[in-house]
Formats: structure tokens, sequence, C-alpha cells
């Protein structure tokens, strides 16, 4: 059990690496990048010459460097935090796929002239990018959420499965076009909101000015008007550029693209006056939040490749009082012992035992005995190791088994105790203790 050790370690670092890959990688981004999501209006602006800033999570911009926030739902009860899917049934009809609090909404439309874009598609349309009934929102969820907006009375309609193009009114240059498109009901406007552009008998936006407000907000019934998925659709991409354009004063300002349910944006002049500032649990949260929660897992990954290396493919680390190397001494003094007797011995015998030590080397090193390849490949090994020791014990090991029997007692002797010094210094670098032992 305590050799599985190391590799148990392993799979747990590699499983914690990609779980925190999976789930810690930002859930908004995700969404942004969905059929649903706003990066494709984001780009779009740009690359019109519309000033344009997407929100990020981690960045906190002064409101003052907007002019329009454009603010899509993805939720239909502001009130509460809607329940995590438990199966694959209650994902596809998932209605809230971004929590939003209704202090916070309310708070974005105060700050800045808004353009709010209705929730419309569950989970479902995301998941398998086909427009159904079954992937829409059903229309009796809706009146909660205009009560919660303060739009009290207000109803939508939607039209059955089927494309509506046409161009809105008043002054639409570009045709609209929308599939399962749904509009508010002109007879349901409350009092404080006007028509702003109508389409085919119903109205697809209304300004609404309320008490507390300096300035107008924008209700879009059919979020598909400049979402990703409404952007490739007929002219609804000129439409986008003309239609937020008309709102957009003329100024250097930025339109705010705000995606995250969080109120990210800050009036700067209070920031500078604030000298209360505490820390909390949520500062130290930010470490692990994306994408930091992307670095922390690639670290798991590469620890767990580290600790494989070292624990498993390369083994420990060896110890001064490592008993292999106590052996490693013990076989070296047999070995002198031996060459000293064969000192005394004709040169072939010296011969036999050199080239028979050398085999039972290499195949400890390299695996079964493979003759005369084994032992090239093996000073070959040993060479990249130590290329100046490994020369030296070739050459050695060569005379020895080739030239011994023309050797005298002395050259003899001299060279096995030469052999005896290399060859102890490559049993330490080469770290097998099972040399064969000499007797």
């Amino acid at each position: 059990m305590r050799n599985n050790v190391p590799l148990i370690i392993v799979v747990v670092l590699l499983f914690a690496g990609a779980i925190a890959l999976l789930f810690l990688s930002g859930g908004d981004r995700r969404l942004d990048n969905s059929i649903i999501g706003m990066n494709g209006l984001a780009a779009w602006l740009e690359e019109n010459g519309v000033a344009a800033r997407k929100s990020h999570p981690r960045l906190s911009p002064d409101v003052e460097e907007f002019t329009l926030r454009v603010l899509p739902l993805y939720d239909v009860d502001l009130s509460r935090e809607a329940a995590e899917p438990e199966n694959s049934a209650d994902l596809i009809g998932q209605k809230t796929q971004s929590d939003i609090d209704v202090e916070d909404f309310n708070s974005k439309i105060l700050e800045l002239p808004s353009v709010v874009l209705l929730p419309k598609w569950t989970t479902g349309f995301i998941e398998t990018g086909i427009a159904h009934e079954r992937t829409l929102i059903g229309v009796g969820s809706y009146p909660l959420l205009f009560a919660q907006m303060g739009l009290n009375g207000l109803q939508l309609r939607r039209r059955g499965a089927a494309f509506t193009s046409a161009r809105p009114g008043p002054g639409g240059a570009n045709e609209v076009t929308l599939f399962h498109a749904q509009t508010f009901a002109p007879d349901s406007l409350p009092d404080f909101c006007a028509r702003h552009l109508e389409l085919d008998g119903g109205l697809l936006v209304i300004a609404c000015e309320f008490e507390e407000h300096d300035h107008a907000t924008y209700f879009v019934s059919d979020p598909d008007l400049l979402n990703n998925h409404g952007l490739s659709l007929g002219e609804n991409a000129d439409h986008a550029i003309a239609f937020l354009s008309q709102l957009k004063p003329e100024t250097t300002k930025q339109i705010y693209i705000d995606t995250s349910p969080q109120l990210l944006t800050r009036y700067e002049a209070v920031e500078e006056q604030r000298r209360d500032y505490k820390r909390s649990g949520s500062d130290l949260a930010r470490f692990f939040a994306y994408p930091l929660s992307i670095l922390w897992a690639v670290m798991l990954i590469v620890l767990a490749v580290l600790f494989w290396r070292g624990a498993i493919r390369f083994g420990p680390l060896e110890r001064e009082d490592d008993p292999s190397i106590n052996q490693a001494k013990t076989v070296a003094i047999a070995t002198k012992a031996r060459l000293l007797r064969l000192s005394e011995s004709d040169g072939e015998m010296v011969s036999d035992f050199v080239r028979h030590q050398l085999s039972e080397l290499t195949a400890q090193t390299l695996g079964p005995d493979l003759g005369d390849t084994g032992l090239k490949r093996f000073f070959e090994h040993l060479s990249r190791k130590d290329a100046e020791l490994a020369a030296a014990f070739r050459d050695i090991s060569e005379r020895l088994t080739l030239h011994a029997d023309i050797m005298t007692q002395t050259e003899l002797s001299k060279g096995l105790e030469r052999y005896r010094n290399l060859l102890e210094k490559v049993t330490r670098l080469n770290g097998s203790p099972g040399i064969p032992k000499t007797r």
C-alpha cells in the first residue's frame, strides 16, 4: 500500500486541477460567449467605430466614463437565487442563467441611461442550439419580473415559430429579423412609458421615465435584437449600430455592455473620499476567482507532474545513510579482494572475469544480456552521464578483456587496480547497488 501512496497523490492532484479548470473558469464568460451572450455586440461596435467597453468581473470603472449601459437580463426573478439544476431535464428548462439582485438592478438603471434586454431563452437553447418553443421561457414567467422592475401591468406577446421581418418604426432604415419574436402589448403600456420602436403591431422597445431618474430607461422586449444569435439574422447588426448610436449622445464617452450580475461601476470622486476600507473574506476569495482560478488549476497539474517525475519515475532522493550506498561500498570492497586474488593468476582468468562482470553490469542496467550490442549501449549510457569516466572505464576494460593474456603480472596488477577504482566510480554514478559481488 505504501508503494501506491505517491501514485494516489498524483491522481488526486491531477483530478483537483481538472475540476478547477472545469468549474472555476468563469461562468459569466461562458455565458457571454454563448448563443445568447453579448460578446458579438461588443466586437461589432468597436469594429464600426462606436466606443464601447464590456464589463469585467475584476474591474470597477468610473461610471462617468460611460454614456449608456446595455444591460441583458438572464434572470426571471430578481428577488431570489435560482436553484441549481439536479438533472439534464432541469438544465434544459432552466430559466435563470445569471442571478442579479433587484437592488443591483435598480442601481444600474439609476446610474446611467440603460438599454435593458429581457430574458427570452432557457439554458436548453444554449446547450442544444435549437430555437424551439420548449427552449423559450414561458410568457407566464414575466409578470413577476415586470412587477420587480416597476412595470406593473405590462404584458408580453409572442408570435409563433416563424421569422418576423420588418422595419421598426418610426423611421427604421434597417429591416429587423426575429424568430419567435416577442413584443410588448401596446395597450398594457404603463403611463410613464412611451413607445420607442414598433414592430409589426407590437412594441419592440419602450422608453420609461421613472420618478427618481433624470434619464430614460429603454426596455427591449426581444434580446435577439442585440445578442450573439440575433446579430447574425437579417440586417440586425446594422440596426444595432443605428439604434445604439441614436441613444448615445455626441460624446467621447463609451457604451458599457454590462453582463455582470454585480454592480461594478463606481463614482471615482466618492471613492477618493473613502478612508474606512475594511478587509473581509471576499478579498481573499478574489485570489481564487476567475481568472486566477485558472492559474491555481494549472499549478495543481504542474505539481502533480513534478511529483510523479520525482517520486515515481526517478524515485526519492538518496540520503547519506541510505543502505544502498553502504551496500555499494561493500560490493567495492569484495571486488577489490577478488581482484587481488586474481592478480596472481594468468591473463585468461582476468579476461574472463572482467568480461563476465561487464556482462552482468550491462544486464542490470539495460535488461537481459544483449552481448556486444548491449555492452556498447551500456558505455553510451554511461558516457551521457560522465564522458571522461566512460572513456577511461571502457579503455581499461578492453585492455583487460583483449590483451590480458600478454600482460605481465605487474601490468595485470596495475590494470586490475585501475579497473577496481573506476568500477567503484561507475557503481556510484550508475546508481546500481546490484553490481555482482566478487568472492
